[in-house]
């Protein structure tokens, strides 16, 4: 039997033993959630902190990788697990190591790179409920970390400091493919692939952040719902310098 937190925008379940936990990530995604609402109202979020036994009551994907779900009828929800299991921990250790190896270096422990990923979720989430959910995998987890990111350039500096330095790191790897419509095809990339993407999507929501505050998406929501129809046309109206992102791709978009 889940426990329950209440709140009036990050109500929260957890699994038996997850109360300091859960108090801990809940107190995080509402000082999301008061940087974001700046924009416009968000509606209540609710955060599962999950033992591996209540995780699979929810869903077939691994235990241990956040994920959040959006459904009409059913709200919004964010999944977290009560702990991340060795198994996962020891993948992202190979991994950063192999970027490290590059010339980087770990910006601090690997439960808080986890963690942010919590916040990135929330963000798929607002972004659903403000109807820039594009259907685009690429477009969908770019806006995704814009939006945390703001969220935290907004309400922790510190943290968006570390987040900073984690995608810097995980760009440092060397991807296979590149091109965006190739992540599109290959969803199911392998784990070095996969935080490459997001390390150069991270970094070039941070830039964006750092020149402009909020405008992108603020231009964004003047033209929602998103859609696949025009949707490079929208991106480049919002933001004109993504023309030259797109090139670290390959890609060519007018």
């Amino acid at each position: 039997m889940l426990r329950r937190l209440p709140h009036p925008h990050v109500p929260a379940e957890y699994s038996p033993g997850g109360r300091l936990r859960v108090a801990e990530l809940q107190r995080f995604l509402v000082l999301l959630h008061n940087a974001l609402a700046q924009l416009r109202p968000i509606p209540p979020v609710t955060l599962y902190v999950l033992d591996e036994h209540d995780w699979r009551r929810f869903t077939r994907l691994p235990y241990g990788y956040p994920f959040q779900r959006s459904k009409p009828g059913e709200g919004h929800g964010v999944f977290a697990p009560l702990r991340y299991p060795d198994r996962l921990l020891e993948r992202l250790t190979r991994v950063f190591a192999e970027a490290a190896r590059r010339g980087g270096r770990l910006p601090g422990p690997l439960v808080v790179f986890l963690d942010l990923m919590i916040a990135h979720e929330y963000a798929h989430a607002v972004a659903v409920a403000w109807g820039l959910r594009a259907r685009v995998r690429w477009v969908d987890e770019f806006l995704a970390n814009y939006l945390y990111l703001l969220a935290l350039y907004r309400s922790d500096r510190d943290l968006y400091g570390q987040a900073r330095a984690w995608a810097k790191l995980a760009s440092r790897l060397e991807p296979e493919r590149r091109s965006l419509s190739g992540f599109e095809r290959y969803p199911r990339r392998p784990l070095a692939e996969q935080l490459w993407f997001q390390g150069v999507f991270t970094l070039e929501a941070a830039r964006m952040i750092e020149e402009s505050g909020d405008r992108f998406v603020r231009r964004l929501l003047a033209t929602a719902p998103l859609s696949r129809r025009d949707l490079h046309r929208k991106l480049l109206a919002a933001e004109p310098g993504l023309k030259a992102f797109f090139r670290t791709f390959g890609e060519k978009v007018t």
